[in-house]
């Protein structure tokens, strides 16, 4: 037991999408009579699906984010601002950045990914990584600064979803501001949005020139040092501002802890969404993967795994029965490109539009009004 002893103690690491339902349902686990504890970084999480928008300034900040210190701790529950850095799962024991040691009969990852800034010399110097998304308001304010001095270069590193929603509100947020800057987009491959279909590349290709933003293809940038960046053909290009929002990865807990992971360091866990190596460590999100079914980290499944978690944890406190999760094949991406219009993608199916936006705009919205339950926009 951990706690006093006579309660189960239930640790949440991390206030990601798939926590989300837990922590609202904390006083469920209370009645059962556990210990209900969040560990994280911070009071709010931010919804990286209104990341963007957050730069160009569609949305403000208390519109894209979630006070889930305050949602635990009104629903019994106790916040503990810290990080986890290691698990002993022979112990049930995890170390906190602080020093704590702390006991658990039962512990949920949902840590999400981050940018390995090491991964190209000078990043961390010279960059910013688009990951977590608070940083983006670091990456908008530092632009603020510079458009005072004229035209500033801001290089975008990756061209996926996430560099070219960045480069699209980037934009936007400069025309609000009534300045002017090069935006520039870094792509190791001959195209925009690689892993998706051709159609949308071209789409997202074309808003983006018709706006003025430039894309260097097959540019893989190997340096940043001192406002220049170099690729691995040896061509080079001047920023002001650089932003990275390529090799997203799982965080490096679970491999330092011994626990079993996939090749990329993330939390392998089997249907039920409990580490294979210990059935009382559960997981969610960008910082697992699914022993018999890979999936992409794309927010849909997180917030499909959702009612899963939560099922499971009230379960295995109270010995009854678990429920598989059953992912879907296809799934639905809408990405915000900055203009008022979104590019629509579910499979092969692809279109790009203002009523593309709209009901990215609503399903976000709506997202966010459900668990929005904290005060966090009064």
């Amino acid at each position: 037991m951990g706690g006093d002893g006579s309660k189960k103690r239930l640790i949440f690491v991390g206030g990601g999408h798939v926590h989300l339902l837990s922590l609202k349902n904390a006083d469920r686990f209370v009645r059962e009579g556990a210990e209900v504890i969040l560990i994280g970084p911070d009071r709010f999480h931010y919804y990286s699906g209104m990341g963007p928008g957050l730069v160009s300034r569609i949305y403000g900040p208390d519109q894209v984010r979630f006070d889930v210190q305050r949602m635990v701790e009104d629903r019994g529950g106790v916040f503990i601002r810290d990080k986890a850095v290691s698990l002993d799962a022979a112990s049930k024991t995890l170390l906190l950045q602080g020093g704590a040691r702390m006991a658990y009969d039962l512990v949920s990852f949902n840590i999400g990914s981050y940018v390995p800034m090491d991964r190209i010399p000078g990043a961390e110097k010279e960059a910013i990584p688009v990951k977590p998304i608070e940083s983006l308001e670091m990456a908008r304010g530092a632009l603020l600064k510079k458009l005072g001095f004229g035209s500033p270069k801001v290089l975008i590193v990756g061209a996926g979803p996430a560099g070219v929603e960045l480069a699209g509100n980037m934009w936007r947020f400069v025309q609000n501001e009534n300045a002017r800057a090069e935006i520039i987009l870094a792509n190791s491959s001959d195209r925009v949005l690689p892993n998706f279909p051709r159609r949308a590349s071209t789409l997202a290709q074309d808003s983006l020139s018709r706006r003025g933003i430039r894309v260097l293809p097959n540019f893989r940038v190997a340096s940043l040092k001192q406002g220049l960046a170099r690729s691995e053909s040896g061509e080079e290009t001047p920023f002001d501002l650089a932003i990275l929002t390529i090799g997203i990865t799982p965080q490096k807990i679970f491999a330092e802890s011994g626990l079993e992971t996939a090749e990329d360091g993330a939390l392998m866990v089997n249907d039920y969404l409990q580490s294979t190596s210990s059935l009382d460590i559960f997981g969610g999100g960008d910082c697992i993967a699914l022993k018999e079914n890979r999936l992409d980290r794309v927010g849909v499944y997180a917030v499909r795994e959702a009612p899963i978690l939560f099922h499971n944890l009230l379960a295995r406190l109270k010995g009854e029965p678990l429920q598989a999760f059953r992912p879907q094949k296809r799934y639905l991406l809408i990405f915000n490109l900055g203009d008022g219009s979104g590019l629509f993608v579910r499979g092969s199916w692809v279109w790009k539009g203002k009523l593309a936006f709209a009901v990215k705009n609503y399903l976000d919205r709506r997202f966010m009004s459900e668990f929005q339950v904290s005060g966090e926009t009064g």
